[in-house]
């Protein structure tokens, strides 16, 4: 298993419909040590992780609130003594056109965005600096960092932003070995911030669309596990020398640009 005895903090990992929750799925069945960080059915998930024999805990957080993001790395070096893998991919979509964004709407995107993983990459750092771990950050952007689409200015904005942030953080941490990488996912997976269904208000989890079949035909539309496979490839040893890169997971897309 890639990630034994390695502990992975992943936020808006309580999304039930969302990459965050496969990645929490995913990591554990590598070895991973689980850190569901937000989500509002962040104990669902991590009592999910638990039932399949993974060790997991959940906690609350606001990524825009410093304190509940240093308290929430508190927590896990305290349960799980240490902290190697960040995946930060706490969102919202803030949907919007130039004459119908506020000035708080604006914020708020950007808050989530992008602050909030300036935040969690600072406190996830300074642990791994100080316990000599070469760790790895890899940040949730989206093909929308490069396309503009009429209806999600400030998503947009903020995609483009992280990922420079991306870039910049892996400049900084490079004499550490902790790298830093983004994916950048399209294909329209349904996901907590633009799933078309309706979300259970208790605690019960629907089912995560199943991954496709490993064959063409690449134009259809994408599940969570299409990205899974890139999150976990950035945080493993294969990728140590990969840092500062954004990749680009939209089923060929990209080639329209």
């Amino acid at each position: 298993m890639r990630f034994e005895n390695r502990v992975a903090f992943i936020t808006g990992g309580g999304g039930p419909l969302g990459i965050g929750r496969a990645a929490c799925l995913a990591f554990a069945r590598e070895g991973a040590a689980i850190v569901v960080a937000g989500g509002r059915m962040a104990d669902a998930v991590a009592a999910e992780v638990q039932n399949e024999g993974g060790r997991a805990i959940a906690i609350p957080l606001d990524v825009t609130v410093p304190e509940q993001v240093q308290a929430a790395v508190d927590t896990t070096v305290e349960t799980f003594g240490r902290l190697d893998i960040l995946f930060n991919n706490a969102g919202i979509l803030g949907r919007s056109k130039l004459f119908e964004v506020t000035a708080e709407d604006f914020d708020r995107v950007m808050a989530v965005n992008v602050k909030g993983c300036l935040l969690c990459a600072q406190a996830a750092a300074k642990v791994m600096r100080e316990q000599g771990i070469h760790g790895r950050i890899i940040n949730n952007s989206s093909i929308y960092a490069e396309e503009s689409h009429e209806g999600a200015l400030s998503y947009c904005v903020s995609k483009a932003a992280l990922n420079r942030l991306t870039r910049s953080l892996a400049l900084e941490l490079r004499p550490d070995g902790i790298t830093v990488n983004a994916i950048a996912p399209g294909g329209g997976a349904p996901t907590g911030i633009n799933s078309p269904q309706d979300l259970p208000q208790d605690d019960s989890l629907p089912d995560l669309l199943p991954a496709s079949a490993d064959a063409p035909p690449l134009d259809r539309r994408a599940t969570v596990w299409d990205y899974i496979g890139a999150v976990l490839f950035l945080a493993s040893d294969e990728a140590a020398y990969i840092s500062g890169d954004i990749m680009t997971i939209d089923g060929g897309a990209v080639a329209r640009r």
